[in-house]
């Protein structure tokens, strides 16, 4: 029943950003975020994808085995985001099933 509701919330409106999103973003910019078919614009700019990750990968049920490319390019963990960027998870290869 709780994951039901938790179902609801997410379809109704933008995910909430978590408490730790605010101490690590900067006000560099807005970028979006797509994992599979959830897509948000949160100011990340200036962040780096590993910190990302970690900080969305349980409130965005991200993977943990994925691929993060930015503007549709691999990018490693250190890679710092910039106002602008699009930043996508995804499976590696060949992979299937759930998160």
């Amino acid at each position: 029943m709780e994951q039901m509701r938790r179902r609801t919330r997410r379809e109704e409106g933008p995910t909430p950003i978590p408490p730790q999103a605010a101490a690590l973003a900067t006000a560099g910019g807005s970028v979006q975020v797509i994992w599979g078919s959830m897509t948000e614009s949160l100011e990340l700019a200036e962040m780096n994808v590993g910190d990302v990750f970690r900080m969305l990968r349980a409130p965005f049920n991200i993977a943990p085995a994925v691929v993060a490319l930015v503007n549709g390019d691999p990018v490693d963990a250190e890679h710092r985001l910039s106002a602008g960027d699009q930043l996508e998870f995804t499976r590696p290869a060949g992979e299937k099933g759930g998160g």
